[in-house]
C-alpha cells in the first residue's frame, strides 16, 4: 500500500547555520504534480519535489538543478534497480521527529528485491524544518549479503542518485578527490550531459554544485565516512550516486548510510555552513588547535623537500646533523619550538613499510631520548603504513593483534597505539604525523572490504593519542579520512597539497583550504626554503619563490616549518611570521580562494580572476582585519577586486575599509565599491601582491588600526588581545615576548602614523588612540 497526498514543509530560515531569508520546502505527491511554493518575498530558494513513485528533483530559484537517477542495490551478487522494477517499491510513508540537528520530516521509500528471498531496504529523504539541509538515508532493514560491486571503486547501492544532464552554461562544480585532503585530483568544471571528471570511488570526496551567482549545493557523506563512497557510473554524463564502498559484501541488519545536501548562497559561505553543521553534530572544536604547539609555534622540518631529507651532512650522522641545525638556529636566534623528524629515522621492512617505529642506532647512535634532551625541543615524528613483517604483529613474534596481508599490515586494538604513544612520549613526541593514509587504506584488502575496520583503525589511533596528550597530523589523506577526523579531538591539522619541491607550485592551497577549514583542521602547506640557493641539495633545484612560501604558510593557519640547510636561513624574512618567541602571528581564518576564482575556473566567461586570489581574516573587538594575496594571473589578464567579492564584507560603504600594500605601508587607499584593488598579470610567485585591509573605526572620521606592518599578518589575536572603542578613545592591549619592540601603525583623521611599542616584563603593552587629542600612544 502507499500513502498518497501532497505535503509541504516550510523551511524558512531561522537558524544561524542558514543564510537569512532562505526558503526551503518539500512537496510529496502521488502523481505528476504542479509544484507549490512557500515564498520569502517573491522567490523560492530551495525546493525538493518528492513523488510517491520514488522520484525526486531539486530546484533552486525555480530552476531544476537535479533530477533523480534510478535507485539500485546489490543483493545476492545481483543488481536490483527501480529502473526495471526488480527493486520494487512497496510503500511510501511520511514520518517526522527531532534529532540533534533539529525538527525533521521524512519521506520513506520502502523497497524489496524481487529475488526468491526478498530483502527490504528503505530509502529516506529527510528534510529539516529550520535548516537548508536534506539528509538522504539508505537503511538495510533486513541486512544483505552479496552486496559488493564489480570493483572496490564502485558502490553497493545507489541512493541518492542524480542525473548529470543539461547545457554546459548553467551549473558549475567543484569535486574534491585524491590525496592531501582531496587536493591532488580536485576538479572544477561545468555540470552537463558531457561532464567527465567527477571524483568518485575510494579517493572521491564532497561535491559542490553552483550557479553563476554562487548559489551552492554541497553533497557529502554524513556518517560512516570510512565506508561511504560516490560513484559516477559513466565516463561521460551518466549518473552520480552515493552509497557504501563497493568492496563490502555483507551489510548487517538495520545498518544505515546517510548523505547530506546543504544549500547556501556563496561557495565559501556554503562550505562554512556545511562545515559548521558537521562540526556541531560531531563535537569538533577548532579551539583545540590552539593547544597544539606545532600549529601555534615555529618549528624546523626535515620531510620531503627539506634540505636534510634523507641527506645528512657529509660524513656525519643524522644525530650530528640535527645538533648542528640546533647550534646554528640558536646562534641566529631563530625561535624554533619543536623539531620534525621524518621517515628517515625508523626501521622499514617489506614494501618499505614500517617494521619497527624506533630509532636506528646508525641514525641516532645515542638514542632518541638523548637527542631530544640535547636539542631541548619536543618532537613531531612521521610514520607511514605498516609492513607485513612488522615486529609488533603476533604473526611475526610480536605481542599485538594485527591483520597481516601480502603487502601491508594493520593493528587491530587500541592497546597497541597506547603503548606506541607511551613509549614515544618518553622521547618527546607531541605531534604524530600519520602519513601515507591513502596507501594504507587502498593497499590493505581488509580495509576495502570491511564495513567497520577503517573507522576502528582511525578511532583507536585518535583515542590513544588523546589519552596520551598527543596531537595528530593527517598526511596523504583521502577525503574520507579527512571527514572521519570530525570525530577526533586529537586530529588538529592536515596536509592540503603535494610534497614540497623547491621552485614548484604546491603552494596553491586556496581551494583545498576551504575543505580543511570546514572540517575543523588547520591546513598545512608543507615545508619550504627561505632562500633561493642551497648548495648540495638532493633535488638539484633552487627556490626563487621563498617569500611566497613563507607568506602562504603563515596565512594558512597551519604549521610554519622551514627546512633550510645550516647557514641558509633568511632570518629577517622568516621572523615576519611570528613574534620574538616564535609564536606565529596568524589570521583567525585561513586564506581561501574567493568565489570569483572558482566561478572563473568553472565557467571561463565570468568576471573573476584567471589565477589565485585568496582572503584570510581576523575579527577583533567587532572590527574585521583581512589579508588579500593575489598572483599568477594568466598572461594578458587583470582583475579588480571589490569588497563584495571577497565574501567577507557585506554592504561596505565608501568609508568602511582601507587597504594597504604590504611593501608600501604609507600607500593606503579606500577599498569600496568605487575603489577596488587591481591585480595585474605581473604579480607572479616571485613577485606577490599582498594587501592588508582594515575596517574603519565606527563613529570616527577616517580612522583605522593597521597594526604591525613588519609582519605578514599585522593584526592577529596573538598580538592584539582585544579592541575597546568609545567615542573618544580606542584601546588595544598587545601581547608578545618580554621586551619585544615593534612599530604599530594606525590612521587618525586621515593621517597615517606609527608608534613604537615596547612590551614590559610581562610581555604586554597598551595601544591607545585619542580622538580628541589627535594622538596615539603605546605604553
Amino acid at each position: 500500500s502507499r500513502r498518497h497526498g501532497i505535503h509541504q514543509y516550510n523551511m524558512a530560515a531561522s537558524s544561524p547555520l542558514q543564510a537569512t531569508g532562505l526558503l526551503f520546502c518539500v512537496v510529496v505527491c502521488a502523481c505528476a504534480v504542479s509544484v507549490r511554493h512557500l515564498k520569502v518575498g517573491d522567490d523560492d530558494d530551495f525546493v525538493i519535489t518528492v513523488a510517491t513513485d520514488g522520484s525526486y528533483s531539486l530546484a533552486v530559484k525555480k530552476m531544476t538543478w537535479l533530477r533523480n537517477a534510478p535507485t539500485f542495490f546489490n543483493v545476492f551478487n545481483k543488481t536490483y534497480t527501480a529502473a526495471d522494477d526488480s527493486l520494487h517499491l512497496v510503500e511510501t510513508d511520511a514520518t517526522s521527529g527531532k534529532d540533534a540537528l533539529g525538527q525533521w520530516q521524512s519521506t520513506d521509500f520502502v523497497y524489496r528485491t524481487t529475488s526468491d528471498k526478498k530483502v527490504q531496504i528503505t530509502a529516506s529523504i529527510i528534510v529539516y524544518i529550520d535548516l537548508p539541509v536534506i539528509r538522504f538515508r539508505q537503511r538495510y532493514d533486513d541486512g544483505a549479503t552479496g552486496t559488493q560491486a564489480n570493483t572496490t571503486e564502485g558502490i553497493c547501492g545507489g541512493f541518492p542518485g542524480f542525473q548529470i544532464e543539461g547545457p554546459p552554461e548553467i551549473l558549475g562544480y567543484l569535486s574534491y578527490g585524491g590525496l592531501m585532503l582531496g587536493d591532488t585530483s580536485k576538479k572544477i568544471g561545468t555540470w552537463y550531459y558531457q561532464t567527465t571528471t567527477i571524483n568518485d570511488g575510494v579517493a572521491g570526496g564532497p561535491l559542490a554544485l553552483f550557479d553563476r551567482s554562487g548559489r551552492t549545493l554541497i553533497i557529502s557523506p554524513f556518517n560512516n565516512f570510512m565506508s561511504a563512497s560516490f560513484s559516477h557510473d559513466k565516463n561521460v554524463g551518466g549518473n552520480f550516486y552515493g552509497g557504501i564502498m563497493g568492496g563490502v559484501s555483507q551489510i548487517p541488519e538495520k545498518y544505515s548510510q546517510d548523505f547530506i545536501m546543504y544549500y547556501g548562497t556563496g561557495i565559501n559561505k556554503a562550505f562554512d555552513g556545511w562545515g559548521k553543521l558537521l562540526r556541531g553534530y560531531y563535537g569538533k572544536e577548532t579551539s583545540t588547535q590552539r593547544d597544539d604547539l606545532t600549529i601555534t609555534y615555529l618549528g624546523y622540518w626535515t620531510d620531503n623537500g627539506a634540505y636534510y631529507y634523507y641527506n645528512p651532512e657529509v660524513n656525519k650522522t643524522y644525530e650530528q646533523t640535527v645538533l648542528d641545525v640546533k647550534t646554528y638556529t640558536d646562534r641566529m636566534r631563530i625561535p624554533y619550538k619543536y623539531f620534525q623528524y621524518d621517515s628517515w629515522w625508523y626501521y622499514k621492512g617489506k614494501g618499505n613499510g614500517v617494521k619497527t617505529w624506533v630509532a636506528r642506532p646508525d641514525i641516532f647512535p645515542h638514542g632518541f631520548s638523548n637527542l631530544t634532551d640535547k636539542v631541548n625541543l619536543p618532537a613531531n615524528a612521521h610514520n607511514r603504513y605498516w609492513s607485513p613483517d612488522t615486529t609488533y604483529a603476533k604473526q611475526n613474534g610480536g605481542k599485538y593483534d594485527f591483520i597481516v596481508e601480502k603487502y601491508k599490515a594493520l593493528p587491530l586494538k587500541q592497546e597497541f597505539w597506547v603503548d606506541l604513544f607511551t613509549t614515544a612520549k618518553d622521547w618527546g613526541l607531541i605531534t604524530y604525523e600519520q602519513d601515507w593514509l591513502n596507501v594504507q587504506f587502498s593497499g590493505l584488502d581488509a580495509l576495502l572490504h570491511d564495513l567497520f575496520l577503517g573507522t576502528d583503525w582511525l578511532t583507536n589511533m585518535a583515542q590513544a593519542a588523546e589519552q596520551k596528550g598527543i596531537f595528530i597530523q593527517y598526511c596523504m589523506s583521502n577525503p574520507r579520512h579527512a571527514m572521519q577526523s570530525l570525530l577526533y579531538k586529537s586530529v588538529t591539522q592536515a596536509r592540503v597539497s603535494n610534497d614540497y619541491n623547491p621552485g614548484g607550485s604546491q603552494w596553491k592551497i586556496g581551494i583545498s583550504s576551504i575543505l580543511a577549514a570546514a572540517l575543523g583542521v588547520a591546513p598545512y602547506k608543507d615545508t619550504f626554503w627561505t632562500t633561493e640557493t642551497q648548495p648540495g641539495n638532493i633535488y638539484k633545484r633552487s627556490e626563487p619563490n621563498w617569500k611566497l612560501q613563507t607568506v602562504v604558510s603563515t596565512l594558512s593557519t597551519g604549521p610554519v616549518g622551514p627546512s633550510d640547510m645550516v647557514g641558509a636561513t633568511n632570518v629577517s624574512m622568516l621572523m615576519k611570521c611570528c613574534n620574538q618567541n616564535g609564536l606565529i602571528l596568524k589570521p583567525q581564518y585561513p586564506a581561501r580562494a574567493i568565489d570569483a576564482q572558482i566561478l572563473k575556473a568553472a565557467f571561463g566567461d565570468t568576471d573573476g580572476p584567471d589565477g589565485e586570489v585568496w582572503i584570510s581574516y581576523t575579527d577583533i573587538g567587532g572590527l574585521r582585519f583581512a589579508n588579500m594575496l593575489a598572483l599568477d594571473l594568466a598572461n594578458g589578464t587583470s582583475y579588480t577586486l571589490y569588497p563584495n567579492e571577497t565574501g567577507i564584507y557585506e554592504n561596505a560603504t565608501d568609508t568602511d575599509l582601507y587597504a594597504v600594500p604590504y611593501d608600501e605601508p604609507s600607500g593606503w587607499s579606500a577599498f569600496n565599491a568605487q575603489s577596488g584593488i587591481t591585480i595585474a598579470d605581473k604579480f607572479k610567485p616571485d613577485r606577490i601582491l599582498l594587501y592588508h585591509i582594515s575596517t574603519a573605526i565606527p563613529g570616527w572620521s577616517m580612522s583605522a588600526i593597521f597594526g604591525e606592518f613588519d609582519k605578514w599578518v599585522p593584526m592577529s589575536h596573538q598580538r592584539v588581545v582585544d579592541i575597546k572603542i568609545t567615542s573618544d578613545t580606542v584601546t588595544a592591549p598587545l601581547a608578545g615576548a618580554p621586551g619585544e619592540t615593534f612599530n604599530f601603525y594606525y590612521m587618525l583623521n586621515s593621517k597615517q602614523n606609527a608608534v613604537t611599542c615596547k612590551l614590559n616584563a610581562a610581555g604586554s603593552a597598551n595601544f591607545v588612540m585619542d580622538n580628541k587629542l589627535g594622538v596615539a600612544t603605546c605604553h
